[in-house]
C-alpha cells in the first residue's frame, strides 16, 4: 500500500511560499555577483508564482517585476526577453521535481519497494505545483517552435536523469532493466493521464484508489521476473 502522504495536498510549494528574507547588512559592500543571483532568483520565482496562478496569458513582466521588487531595468539587464525568464522559470521547476525525486529515490522505503517509490515521485510532480508551471509553458510551446526548442532540452534532461536514477534503484532491488523501463513507463503515463484529468476534475479519492490498484498490478509485474 502507498503512504498515507501519497496522495499530495494543494499546499503552495516552499520555494514559494517563503519569500526571500530582507537583505542585512553586512560589513562592506556586497559583491555585484550576489547581488545578481538573487536578483535573477526574485524573478524566476516571481514568474512561477504568476504561471501558477494566472497563466501564461496572464503573465506580464509588469507582474513579474512587481512580486520580485526589482526595477524594469534589472529585469531587461538579466533577460533578453519575456521567452529567456520563462525559460529560465522552468528549468527551476524542473530542477526543483529533480531534487525532489532524488530525496524519494534515496529513502528505505524506495529501496525496498522501488513501484511505490517511483509512484510517490510522479505523483509529487504531476498533482503539485511543478506540473500547473510547466503545462502553461508546455501549451504555448506547442505552437511556438522557438519556445519549444529552449525549453524541450530541459524537458529531456528532467526526464533522462529521472529515468536513470529509478532504472538504479530498480536495478538495487534485482528488477531487469527490461521490466523495470516498462514499469515506469506504464506509471509515468497514467499519473500523467491523471494530472491533465485534474485541471478540471479533481477526485483524490478516486485517484488514489487507482494508483493503489496500479501499484499493486505494477509490484505483480516485477515479482514475476
Amino acid at each position: 500500500m502507498l503512504a498515507d502522504n501519497a496522495m499530495p495536498t494543494d499546499s503552495t510549494p516552499s520555494m514559494l511560499d517563503k519569500p526571500l528574507s530582507p537583505s542585512r547588512p553586512v560589513a562592506g559592500r556586497r559583491k555585484q555577483e550576489d547581488r545578481t543571483r538573487e536578483s535573477r532568483q526574485r524573478l524566476r520565482e516571481a514568474t512561477i508564482a504568476v504561471l501558477i496562478e494566472r497563466g501564461y496569458s496572464g503573465l506580464t513582466t509588469k507582474e513579474v517585476i512587481t512580486r520580485a521588487g526589482v526595477s524594469n531595468g534589472a529585469l531587461m539587464h538579466h533577460y533578453a526577453s519575456k521567452m529567456d525568464l520563462v525559460v529560465d522559470a522552468t528549468a527551476d521547476v524542473y530542477e526543483a521535481a529533480t531534487a525532489c525525486g532524488q530525496h524519494i529515490a534515496a529513502t528505505p522505503a524506495s529501496r525496498r519497494d522501488p513501484v511505490g517509490g517511483f509512484v510517490r515521485d510522479c505523483v509529487s510532480v504531476y498533482f503539485e505545483w511543478p506540473f500547473l508551471a510547466a503545462v502553461e509553458i508546455l501549451v504555448v510551446a506547442r505552437t511556438d517552435r522557438g519556445l519549444m526548442e529552449q525549453i524541450q532540452p530541459v524537458m529531456q534532461c528532467y526526464r533522462d536523469v529521472t529515468n536513470e536514477r529509478w532504472l538504479g534503484v530498480f536495478a538495487e532491488a534485482g528488477v531487469p532493466q527490461e521490466k523495470a523501463s516498462q514499469v515506469l513507463n506504464l506509471t509515468l503515463n497514467l499519473v500523467r493521464g491523471m494530472a491533465v484529468n485534474r485541471l478540471w476534475q479533481s477526485d483524490q479519492k478516486a485517484q488514489g484508489a487507482l494508483l493503489e490498484q496500479w501499484t499493486d498490478i505494477a509490484r505483480g509485474m516485477i515479482a514475476q521476473t
